[in-house]
């Protein structure tokens, strides 16, 4: 079977069956008015809330509102410093931590999620 066009007139079920790049999708989304922005996964599944019920699906924005005023650009960190709300990777927090703890010291997908998931502990904490 021929991959079908991507339109308002496609069924849910032919949809389900083909693989779309993710350039195809956000091109269908602009077309028909549906927000293109996210990834691949949430794009497909505002086309098929779209395709089974006709509904476009406004995307709610999250919002944190960031409480703490600590400054991770310029304040001194030691390693009693809690990590807070605003906690930013940058310069400062990664010469502290190749001080602490060496020059292999590198921001990662695992420390960074860490430090996020762990407000209110302190720098000591996230290098143990």
């Amino acid at each position: 079977m021929d991959k079908p066009i991507l339109d308002k007139d496609i069924s849910l079920e032919d949809f389900n069956d083909f693989y779309w790049l993710k350039k195809e999708l956000v091109h269908f989304c602009r077309t028909i008015g549906i927000s293109s922005t996210g990834g691949k996964i949430e794009i497909s599944n505002r086309i098929r809330t779209y395709l089974s019920t006709g509904e476009i699906v406004k995307q709610v924005k999250k919002t944190h509102k960031i409480k703490s005023k600590f400054d991770w650009a310029n304040e001194v960190l030691t390693k009693n410093t809690v990590i807070t709300d605003s906690y930013k990777n940058g310069e400062n927090v990664r010469n502290f931590f190749i001080q602490e703890i060496g020059a292999h010291f590198r921001f990662n997908v695992i420390f960074m999620k860490w430090m996020k998931e762990n407000i209110g502990k302190t720098l000591g904490d996230a290098m143990k």
